[in-house]
């Protein structure tokens, strides 16, 4: 992280706001602040995400204050950026919440260019997920120095298992009328492609009701794909399956008893929403059809656990989609799923770290040269 400073950002009729690094004092007001913005969080929470970091030396927090309330405050979270050869520091924006009261006052904008200013020298890029009002602003606040790239939406594949828990009631009669009559039907086909998935006999798969740290390490090195991605290791997976409140279970598929893939998964259910089981990790990062068997065989048993749920959801990019299509997987942005899913899109802003090496900035800004996973993305 950069030398600590303030700065005193804009002006408006009731006084001036001071951006500033977060302060120890500040840890209450941003738990009041994200628990009105979002849901509720533990100081347990908190104190991992943000203050255990591995590769942050301070608090990775930035906030508006006026006098002396915190008005706004722009987290993120550093992570190790595989370029090639070469490691960088990203920095994924996330949490990022302004108090009602101060809304309309353009202080994401103030935030989000504070940071990359002060980060300038220190990051390679910063990296964010967003919906599409949230793109469209972002990509309003360009600079002379400093410019964001949209990298396409971020995508996702999901096997639907109860159309009608998409389906709430402030859709309209038809739309709830269909949804009613075509969950039979899915999960029948579900059914059908479950029976008759290829299988390979000598492929096993054994479920641990932990992560395995170690051994997620050891696929990560063994296929490093060659795409700039979030580096993985013993440190990056003990952190980030650390998480409080949440359990992970990691499915394992061995070949003449060697490790050859894995799919970590972890389940959501809010009241109101669909339940959800998230394939947050698989490995190998490069996939390919080398390690088809493999996946098919993980998704076989995984699909069979999590019957029960809603829906499964994994990222793209890792897994082929013909083995995704044969365990009814279908990408998000495809109908009908694309009713009740809504986008979210892939943004990067190159950063000093890289401003020397046109090689390293132009694969930050292409939308086929990054390695993306829910593994990331659910820590935003």
């Amino acid at each position: 992280m950069a030398a600590q400073k303030a700065i005193q950002s804009r002006g408006t009729e009731t006084g001036a706001y001071r951006i500033r690094w977060y302060e120890n004092r500040d840890r209450a007001a941003f738990l009041d602040l994200y628990r009105l913005a979002f849901s509720d969080c533990s100081d347990s929470w908190f104190a991992w995400k943000y203050e255990q970091n591995p590769y942050a030396d301070d608090v990775p927090v930035v906030v508006a204050e006026r006098d002396g309330e915190i008005a706004a405050v722009r987290p993120y979270v550093p992570l190790p950026l595989r370029l090639g050869d070469r490691t960088a520091t990203v920095h994924q924006l996330v949490d990022l919440v302004v108090h009602p009261d101060h809304r309309r006052n353009g202080l994401m904008a103030d935030l989000s260019r504070w940071l990359k200013t002060t980060c300038w020298d220190d990051a390679a890029a910063t990296i964010t997920y967003a919906t599409e009002a949230a793109r469209r602003g972002v990509l309003k606040m360009d600079t002379e120095r400093w410019t964001d790239h949209g990298l396409g939406e971020f995508v996702k594949y999901e096997r639907i298992n109860d159309i009608e828990a998409f389906v709430g009631t402030d859709q309209s009669l038809p739309v709830r009328v269909g949804a009613t009559a075509a969950t039979p039907a899915y999960r029948m086909r579900n059914r059908l492609r479950d029976r008759f998935a290829a299988g390979d006999s000598t492929v096993t798969v054994t479920r641990h009701e932990a992560v395995p740290v170690n051994l997620l390490s050891e696929l990560y090195e063994a296929t490093q794909p060659a795409t700039a991605h979030v580096e993985r290791g013993a440190t990056f997976y003990g952190w980030r399956f650390a998480e409080p409140g949440r359990e992970f279970v990691t499915y394992v598929a061995e070949r003449d008893a060697k490790p050859v893939a894995a799919v970590v998964v972890s389940t959501d259910h809010d009241p109101g929403t669909p339940s959800t089981a998230n394939l947050v990790e698989v490995l190998p990062l490069d996939g390919g059809s080398e390690s088809a068997d493999a996946f098919s065989a993980l998704l076989s048993r995984i699909t069979a656990d999590y019957s029960w749920i809603d829906h499964l959801c994994a990222a793209g990019g890792t897994i082929p989609p013909s083995v995704f299509a044969a365990h009814g997987f279908e990408r998000a942005d495809t109908f009908p799923i694309s009713r009740f899913v809504d986008p979210i899109y892939r943004l990067v802003c190159p950063l000093g770290a890289v401003a020397d090496d046109p090689g390293a900035t132009a694969r930050l800004t292409g939308e086929h040269d990054w390695m993306t996973s829910l593994c990331i993305r659910l820590l935003g």
